[in-house]
């Protein structure tokens, strides 16, 4: 057994429909299918397949709880840090981040192959968009520190 692929990731929000804008309108993906569920919420495409789930808790949610469980009490999911999304067309997402006004960060890391983004949804979850590294691309957003990949880290 192996893993091999982000299959998707869930949001559990009280500002559903400003967390699908901001997936559509500034990460890319699309509003698709998703089963008749009874509790409010929506998925997004990208590729064709469904990689986040949008689920509301407004409402009570009793019908969400039944289908998920109870998430109360910060803990447990609570702990994630960051979802990271492998991406193309650095320049245009960077032009179009910058036209949005949205604020962002990033970073080069050569010995990777990574040029990375970072933003955070409504809901302050971090998104990581990655993009492979090319020679000469420019840093437009808040420029991240370079970090040491590869060297020892003797002593920490």
């Amino acid at each position: 057994m192996g893993v091999l692929a982000l299959d998707h990731f869930t949001i559990r929000t009280e500002q559903w429909g400003k967390t699908a804008e901001f997936f559509e309108r500034v990460i890319g993906l699309s509003s698709g299918p998703r089963p008749d569920f009874r509790f409010p919420g929506c998925w997004m495409y990208a590729g064709g397949r469904p990689l986040l789930h949008i689920a509301s808790v407004v409402g009570g949610d009793k019908d969400l709880q039944a289908y998920l469980g109870n998430k109360q009490g910060g803990y447990g999911s609570g702990c994630l840090d960051h979802v990271s999304l492998r991406c193309e067309g650095l320049e245009s997402v960077q032009v179009r981040l910058q036209s949005m006004g949205i604020a962002f960060r990033e970073r080069v890391i050569p010995q990777m192959g990574e040029h990375q983004l970072f933003l955070e949804d409504p809901n302050g979850i971090t998104i990581e968009m990655i993009f492979d590294y090319v020679p000469g691309a420019r840093i437009v957003g808040q420029a991240m520190a370079s970090l040491d990949i590869g060297q020892s880290q003797e002593g920490s």
